[in-house]
């Protein structure tokens, strides 16, 4: 294949809704080679499920929801905390 990452994401990025979506399971399964491809159809319709679930939840209840800077910024402390603690153990 002759397109590097860059071109590969801004040509996958221009597909439709579903084919994203669809491309996305595909390369999350590719990720488990452990998990046989049934299982792997099982796993994501778990998440598909998941994801209407709490999007319905959402939708009843917009009140719930946490602004997506405030998940980064937990993310964010909570990652550099891991990151001190794992220097502080390879010392």
């Amino acid at each position: 294949m002759d397109l590097d990452l860059e071109q590969l994401a801004a040509a996958v990025l221009r597909l439709p809704d579903a084919a994203r979506a669809d491309l996305a399971t595909r390369l999350l399964a590719s990720l488990e080679p452990d998990v046989p491809g049934d299982s792997a159809s099982a796993i994501a319709s778990a998440w598909d499920t998941e994801l209407d679930r709490r999007e319905a939840e959402l939708a009843e209840d917009p009140s719930i929801g946490i602004p997506a800077a405030e998940v980064f910024r937990v993310l964010e402390t909570d990652l550099a905390a891991q990151r001190a603690a794992q220097s502080e153990s390879d010392r």
